[in-house]
């Protein structure tokens, strides 16, 4: 199997073919791939997902994949490092971004396509599509606008994904997800993951919240969160450079010894064991 190695922050490709013109290979990078029209099957992992029409994936770093072509298809084809997202915000803004990246690859492990609403496939496609123009206009080197454009399509597949509600006003039978919705967007700030802040946020009482979230989860409300939390560390773990202290430190660990011993409990391995794990694939 090949791996293609990439060394600048963005590369953009746009094309449309009968066959698909390159052999299975995974990547040091992320790649969006947009199909605008054609049907076939993409393998990724040796899990097949078929298209036709329109289609949207997400491939992290260590990704195997390949598409089997069976109508003409266009495609269009965002490679993009992690740098190119935060290399140039506030820290804040940084671990967000980080954040982002780390909850769409988790989501992708369970879910190959990524589902768009009916009205946001267009918004997405335009954005794809500047990018590419914007990208041959500028002799194929990246600039700002880019940046903007990439991050915008982020934000979609984010709003798609997780939703953007506040969580509050749920009946009974949609509060567990109201719930999740509120563990996703505040994983790295602990305080806000306590049973006290979580019920007075959802006005109701923290026995009664448990009560309902393992009924409908089948998993206690801590236990999940640790699960979760554990998946996107793991996922920063594998798929960026970022010393294990600001990982811990982005999680709310108030040290790496504390890290090291979660991650240990649900991963079978110490941080740097799953590191160096993926670095060998």
């Amino acid at each position: 199997m090949e791996r293609f190695v990439q060394f600048d922050p963005i590369f953009i490709r746009h094309f449309t073919t009968g066959q698909w013109p390159f052999p299975t290979h995974n990547h040091n990078h992320y790649e969006l791939v947009f199909i605008h029209s054609g049907k076939g099957i993409h393998i990724l992992n040796n899990a097949r997902t078929p298209y036709s029409g329109k289609a949207l994936f997400l491939l992290a770093p260590q990704d195997q994949h390949k598409f089997v072509v069976q109508e003409q298809t266009e495609f269009s084809v965002i490679k993009f490092l992690p740098i190119y997202l935060s290399g140039d915000v506030e820290s804040k803004e940084r671990r967000d971004w980080n954040l982002l990246m780390d909850e769409l690859i988790v989501n992708n492990e369970e879910v190959s396509a990524i589902i768009l609403i009916k009205k946001e496939w267009r918004k997405v496609e335009q954005l794809f599509r500047m990018i590419v123009r914007e990208w041959e206009d500028a002799d194929n080197q990246a600039n700002e606008l880019m940046v903007h454009l990439l991050r915008g399509i982020l934000v979609i597949l984010k709003r798609n994904i997780f939703g953007d509600s506040d969580g509050t006003g749920l009946t009974a039978d949609h509060l567990s997800i109201g719930i999740m919705h509120h563990i996703h967007e505040y994983i790295q700030s602990p305080e806000a993951l306590s049973s006290t802040f979580i019920s007075g946020k959802f006005h109701l009482s923290a026995s009664y919240i448990g009560m309902l979230f393992r009924r409908e989860m089948g998993i206690s409300l801590k236990e999940y969160i640790s699960q979760y939390k554990f998946k996107l560390i793991q996922a920063r773990l594998k798929h960026s450079r970022d010393l294990l202290k600001e990982i811990s430190h982005d999680f709310g660990f108030t040290d790496v010894s504390h890290f090291n011993k979660f991650v240990k409990k649900y991963g079978g391995q110490n941080p740097k064991d799953i590191r160096n794990s993926s670095n060998a694939l």
